[in-house]
């Protein structure tokens, strides 16, 4: 229930900064940057957090369907706007995929060095 807590806490505080600030950002967008921030701030995640998350995370394909309706929905738009749409979302993911695959191979590192870390020192004692 914390975790949840915590989650809607950077929503809310991300709706607050993007007003505030006038930021040319979604305030869901925010609000992730700032829970990044705090957890890389924190150096590890939050029990509650983690439990919520890995509750949450099997959920996420259920976001899909509105995505899917809208599309069946607007039709005519995607029909007008289809190409420049395919466009606009190749170069907006290029980024993302980027920017997953670098916390991956940080993730994957930082974890092959802690273990590295635990045998030498299983083998000093």
């Amino acid at each position: 229930m914390i975790g949840f807590l915590i989650l809607l806490f950077f929503l809310v505080a991300g709706m607050f900064a993007q007003q505030t600030l006038s930021l040319p950002i979604p305030a869901s967008i925010a609000g992730m940057l700032l829970l990044l921030t705090f957890l890389l701030l924190r150096g590890s995640v939050p029990q509650s957090l983690r439990q919520t998350t890995q509750f949450l995370a099997p959920w996420l394909p259920m976001f899909l369907v509105p995505v899917s309706v809208g599309i069946v929905m607007h039709k005519q738009l995607l029909a007008d706007h289809g190409l420049m749409l395919l466009m606009i979302l190749t170069v907006s993911l290029i980024p993302g995929v980027l920017v997953c695959a670098a916390c991956m191979h940080i993730g994957v590192a930082a974890k092959v060095a802690a273990k590295e870390g635990n045998a030498s020192g299983e083998n000093d004692q």
